[in-house]
């Protein structure tokens, strides 16, 4: 699912463009209403398109963009005015911004504006997003191995299959569940969250639950 943050002066407006999107499909993961938040927002890079004003209080739109977003960056950055001056689009096109609204913004248009924008983004698959660097995916990846062939064993985590994984990886029990729950974790941060609500569940998952989902 694609995320989108927003950056607007305007309450009202921002509330009204969430709502718009996330009725469409589309994650709004967090809304700034002036540029100091909005500073802070960029920080966090949890977006796939960031809906940036130009005219905000604070830090104005054009000094986020030049001076707190890398110019090399993994995210489309559309941009709203209510003004459009030949010199403020230049510049702001210059500094790699993809898209241009001019406000009043139709909230159909932002929507066909971010997918046109991200029809080429691939979503992650979900062995990439567990680190196979990591002893808990490699649990996992052992756990699938014996799920296969017991799949009764899902209803008997700490009674039969975690200690089956630690007798093959020559570990105690209690180690397997805590490096399982490490790489959810870190699988989590790194995209899973999004397929997960795609599910239409919003917390993240157990051991059990996560086991569940990929037999599935």
């Amino acid at each position: 699912m694609l995320r989108v943050a927003i950056i607007e002066d305007s309450k009202e407006l921002a509330v009204t463009i969430k709502a718009h999107l996330t009725k469409q499909g589309i994650i709004v993961t967090d809304i700034a209403n002036n540029g100091m938040d909005g500073r802070q927002l960029i920080e966090k890079r949890n977006f796939d398109v960031l809906l940036l004003d130009l005219v905000l209080p604070n830090i104005d739109g054009l000094t986020l963009v030049k001076n707190y977003m890398p110019r090399e960056r993994d995210y489309k950055v559309i941009c709203f005015s209510a003004f459009g001056k030949e010199s403020v689009l230049t510049e702001a096109t210059a500094l790699g911004v993809d898209y241009f609204l001019l406000k009043p913004v139709d909230l159909d248009v932002i929507e066909q504006t971010i997918r046109r924008l991200c029809e080429h983004m691939a979503e992650p698959a979900l062995d990439e997003l567990f680190s196979e660097k990591l002893k808990g995916t490699q649990y996992i990846n052992d756990a699938m191995a014996i799920l296969q062939q017991t799949p009764e064993k899902i209803e008997q985590l700490t009674r039969s299959l975690y200690p089956e994984i630690a007798q093959l990886n020559d570990v105690n029990t209690a180690s397997v569940e805590r490096a399982i729950r490490h790489s959810i974790d870190k699988a989590w941060k790194q995209g899973f969250e999004q397929k997960w609500q795609a599910e239409g569940k919003y917390t993240k998952p157990t051991v059990g639950e996560l086991l569940d989902y990929l037999m599935r």
